[in-house]
């Protein structure tokens, strides 16, 4: 039972990662938006995947959030179980 509220928990974190780190992405993206860009005509600036990620950039937009959730999960899962047999 122990081991299952674990492998929760450490699904949890990663998911809190995710969310974090979407939220840190908006919070820089608005103040790079607001700071270095400024006041644009018509208020909008665009982003292109393609030219950030290069050729293969379905992978940079899967991979790097599939990453921050594995790192999320692995360090979830090495606290909890410190705290388990601890």
């Amino acid at each position: 039972m122990r081991w299952i509220v674990v492998w929760l928990g450490s699904l949890a974190t990663g998911v809190l990662t995710i969310v974090l780190s979407l939220a840190l992405l908006l919070v820089s993206l608005s103040v790079y938006d607001r700071y270095v860009f400024g006041n644009a005509s018509n208020g909008s600036v665009g982003w292109d995947f393609i030219s950030l990620f290069g050729r293969y950039w379905k992978l940079g937009v899967i991979g790097i959030p599939l990453l921050i959730f594995g790192l999320g999960c692995s360090v979830g899962f090495w606290f909890l179980s410190k705290r388990v047999h601890g």
